[in-house]
């Protein structure tokens, strides 16, 4: 280090000192701007947040919660997020952000700025619906019930499947479960927010053969059949174009009626639950 005759330091020395103090501030300071200490230009990493909150007793999968955010001038890509907290960076605008769970379904409509988050909660009020059959080849339709007008909207469709496992908005529904040629059992359903209602529904059958003969032989021709279920009124539940036909129906009294070359054979017949009941038409 210099020093002059009463030992001090030079002028060199605290002219060095000082620019290191400069220097010192000057990183300081920007290393302050890059973290977003002083800058007011900052903007947040999102703008857009979402958030669901469910009764934990649905059991309701991470996975199955969806999201659509779509920009209402539809000049913007739509954004599909999932989970409960989802987060999305956004230009400014108005959006329609949509929620689905399971057959639930809710929207609204938010403006995004850009340098402010804002923050949108569901709370659906939803319950699960958990449903079996004692077919593995059932087909289901649910439908929500209007208290107010008895209208029955459409919500879900299926087929071939045993049991139905669903999360839908609390209400009043009904579910038609069928199979086979006029098997159907329709039961009413409640779901309570939050709750699990589970139901079990019995469709019995028996089967039917349906066989055509010309001399003593299968008929090998053209032909048409129409089987009528008789038990409160006269309903035709199934139409086969062969001269032979398996069929599975619900118990109750029967008509086959076969048709062949403009002549009608008729049978009545009665089927049972688990029975298989063979029904032979001579044709000649």
């Amino acid at each position: 280090m210099l020093t002059n005759k009463n030992n001090q330091p030079t002028a060199w020395v605290k002219m060095d000192a000082a620019w290191s103090r400069n220097m010192v501030v000057g990183a300081l300071l920007l290393l302050g701007s890059s973290l977003g200490i002083a800058g007011e230009n900052t903007l947040p990493l999102h703008n857009l947040s979402l958030s669901v909150s469910l009764p934990a007793a649905l059991g309701i999968a991470v996975r199955d919660i969806g999201w659509q955010v779509q920009a209402q001038d539809t000049s913007h890509k739509t954004q599909r997020l999932a989970g409960l907290f989802p987060a999305v960076s956004l230009p400014a605008g108005k959006y329609e952000v949509s929620l689905v769970i399971g057959a639930y379904e809710e929207h609204k409509v938010v403006e995004v700025a850009a340098a402010n988050v804002t923050t949108v909660p569901f709370t659906p009020s939803v319950g699960r619906l958990r449903v079996s059959s004692d077919a593995e080849d059932t087909n289901w339709s649910l439908s929500a019930v209007s208290a107010d007008t008895k209208v029955a909207k459409v919500l879900m469709q299926h087929e071939d499947s045993q049991q139905i496992d669903t999360i839908l908005p609390a209400g009043d529904y009904e579910m038609l479960a069928s199979r086979g040629n006029g098997i159907s059992h329709t039961q009413r359903l409640r779901i309570t927010p939050g709750g699990i209602n589970r139901a079990s529904i019995q469709m019995p059958g028996g089967k039917v053969s349906l066989i055509a003969t010309l001399n003593n032989g299968p008929a090998l021709r053209p032909m048409s059949w129409t089987v009528y279920r008789l038990d409160g009124g006269r309903k035709a539940i199934a139409a086969p174009k062969r001269h032979s036909a398996n069929l599975l129906v619900s118990p109750g009294h029967y008509e086959a009626v076969a048709t062949l070359n403009g002549q009608e054979r008729r049978r009545a017949f009665t089927v049972l639950t688990d029975t298989s009941n063979r029904i032979v038409v001579a044709m000649d």
